[in-house]
């Protein structure tokens, strides 16, 4: 029988909340003191990311602003597989996509919503192919173990998506209409109201799509040329957000995000299938946010509801699963003169309901799982800031599993005023799923927390000159994961997760992004690779092969690259992606070929007084290649898309005192 959460000794009576809200009370940034003898200045707000400022020796990339609006028609799966080393994990175009990142599987790569982890607690990883990126203002991503801030499931990595609210920026509205290829229909509006101290923002997004594309079967060499049936999906969703200035040095920042996404599953071995999926999304969550001078203290609430309804009718299976989660976290940073300070806490709460049907069996489970974590940061500068130094540490408390100390340590050197050395070391770790604790029949209380140590390393370069600048960067990584939880058959015959397998992934990345810029011209071309050898360190069974075996799905060979061109009210897109060989067995003797793929985005823009008017175009798979990410899921060939936006904008009236 399941311990109740009021028997554990951490969490007994009222503790945890009043530690919570206790915890290090707020701290501010150092900001330059008005000049009002002069002029009026409009406000600036400079947003970085938290993990550029705290950890400076790791490997971040923001994905550039002009790419990121070349790609907002897509979902955050599409973005990150065309502009990242990340690997993109499609199970079909318009179904489930998931990440491996350094060698890592799926849940081994946290996504951040405004720095809170959005992950589905029973399944431990993100569907990144019902996350639009029209939503974000910012994608970032952090390579290597983060679980010193992020806690659980931040091993090969994490993803950050973030919106920023600006205030007085006046009214902007915006209207995108598009169509493509297998019946696709697409419509998105955003409304933004900035005001002094007021400022309001929605999103709204629906798509639609048949879905019933082409594809080349290269077994059937009677009848290659087939077509997907019963794959149509359709999304809907909005994004709400509201910002208040609520004294000098004080802000409340209010968000509503709900998703509704329904597809039906294609087989691709049977000539019927009856199986569709709708996942269900309402994530809210609140910040108040004070800062003034060194001091900077942010505490976060949200709540998370996410349901996932999967029928199959001719298996008589029909599965209703919903996870709720709760977060508060206090988050404050502290700067004095050369020394940073990062301390907060994070209380999250987790409730899981299933419902199953399959067959005869009719069962309901309720499950719950609470974590108190509490986290510390510091960076330093020396030499005149030439060498930075940053730890990060994390401890966490749960009703279930001990999870162990993580923590992150690194430098950064400005070796010259044109080339950095980086170096990091850091401890990772992943809480088990509630499906892999309470899964019936097969789920393992028992199981410890997959836990990571990895080492890397790099160096960056920085040139520019004129009208040109090149940057230049390459990291060595190597990491060793133990605990990794592996589902394995048992003797009653169904599956059951153990912590088993040991796995060592090591390997190179390197980042290239040279740009020209000259009056009405801008020519930018980045360049991603990635080599990476992740390989079964321990053999699961006495007849187990797969030892000193590179993972499966994981391509040792990964690259991408993006020429973007400029020219007055014209702008061209071209990105080229190159996959190479994914194993599908564990011996590594069955696999997928290498596939590159080509895709082009061509825009014209004209503007007339306050309306900006935008033609748009997008060839997908521009050379026709047939080709696989996952085994039996085949991908679609030559597809097109093309539309229109129409945006309105107003600024606020500014007065120029002399």
């Amino acid at each position: 029988m399941i311990k109740k959460l009021c028997d554990i000794p951490l969490f007994t009576g009222k503790l945890y909340l009043p530690v919570l809200l206790c915890v290090l009370c707020s701290v501010n940034l150092f900001s330059q003191q008005k000049d009002t003898g002069l002029y009026h200045l409009d406000e600036v707000i400079i947003v970085q990311n938290k993990q550029e400022v705290l950890q400076p020796s790791k490997k971040n990339i923001t994905i550039d602003s002009l790419i990121l609006q070349r790609y907002n028609t897509t979902s955050l799966a599409d973005l990150l597989s065309s502009q990242s080393t990340i690997h993109i994990k499609a199970y079909g175009n318009g179904n489930i996509a998931t990440t491996s990142m350094r060698g890592g599987n799926a849940n081994h790569t946290a996504l951040l919503w405004n720095g809170l982890n959005i992950q589905n607690a029973m399944l431990g990883q993100p569907d990144l192919s019902i996350v639009p990126a029209i939503l974000f203002d910012n994608v970032s991503l952090e390579y290597g173990g983060g679980s010193g801030l992020w806690g659980s499931g931040a091993i090969g990595g994490s993803i950050h998506i973030n919106n920023k609210l600006l205030f007085n920026q006046g009214i902007q509205t915006k209207l995108q209409l598009s169509g493509g290829s297998f019946n696709t229909k697409k419509i998105a509006a955003t409304a933004l109201l900035s005001y002094k101290k007021i400022a309001s923002n929605t999103r709204v997004y629906y798509t639609n799509s048949e879905n019933n594309y082409r594809y080349t079967d290269t077994l059937d060499k009677e009848n290659p040329n087939k077509q997907i049936s019963h794959a149509n999906y359709k999304t809907q969703g909005l994004m709400q957000e509201l910002s208040f200035k609520t004294g000098a040095n004080q802000s409340i920042g209010l968000r509503v995000w709900y998703n509704n996404t329904f597809r039906n599953l294609p087989s691709y071995s049977a000539l019927v299938s009856k199986q569709h999926q709708e996942d269900k999304n309402l994530k809210l969550s609140g910040d108040w946010t004070y800062t003034k001078q060194r001091l900077s203290a942010v505490l976060r609430l949200a709540h998370f509801n996410d349901a996932l309804n999967y029928i199959d009718s001719i298996a008589s299976i029909f599965s209703n699963s919903t996870i709720k989660t709760t977060i508060i976290e206090s988050d404050n940073r502290y700067n004095y003169g050369l020394h940073s300070f990062n301390v907060g806490a994070n209380y999250t709460h987790y409730q899981s309901n299933l419902h199953s049907i399959s067959g005869n069996i009719d069962d309901t489970y309720k499950h719950y799982l609470e974590k108190l974590a509490f986290f510390a940061a510091y960076k330093l500068r020396l030499f005149q800031s030439k060498l930075t130094i940053n730890l990060a540490i994390r401890k966490e408390f749960t009703s279930q599993t001990e999870i162990p100390f993580t923590g992150n340590a690194g430098l950064n050197y400005r070796l010259t005023n044109h080339i950095t050395l980086k170096a990091n070391a850091n401890t990772a770790y992943r809480q088990p799923t509630l499906n892999d604790l309470y899964w019936t029949p097969g789920g393992n209380l028992n199981l410890k927390p997959e836990e990571s140590y990895e080492a890397d390393g790099g160096i960056e370069m920085k040139l520019s000159k004129d009208h040109f600048s090149l940057l230049m960067e390459v990291t060595y990584f190597n990491r060793h994961t133990t605990n990794w939880i592996i589902w394995l058959p048992t003797a009653g015959g169904y599956p059951s997760p153990k912590n088993i397998a040991e796995v060592y992934s090591r390997g190179t990345e390197t980042k290239t992004e040279l740009s020209y810029s000259k009056k009405d011209f801008m020519a930018k071309l980045v360049i991603h690779s990635s080599y990476v050898l992740s390989t079964s360190e321990k053999a699961i069974s006495e007849n187990d092969n797969s030892l000193d075996r590179q993972l499966i799905y994981t391509p040792r060979y990964n690259g991408q690259a993006t020429l973007l061109l400029n020219y007055k009210s014209v702008s061209v897109l071209f990105n080229q992606n190159y996959t190479g060989y994914r194993f599908t067995s564990t011996d590594n003797t069955s696999w997928l070929n290498p596939y590159y793929l080509a895709n082009m985005k061509v825009s014209y823009h004209y503007s007339f007084k306050s309306v900006r008017v935008e033609f748009f175009g997008t060839i997908n798979n521009l050379f026709n290649k047939n080709y696989m990410v996952i085994a039996n899921r085949p991908m679609p060939l030559r597809n097109y898309e093309a539309g229109i936006t129409l945006q309105y904008s107003k600024k606020n009236k500014t007065t120029i005192n002399q």
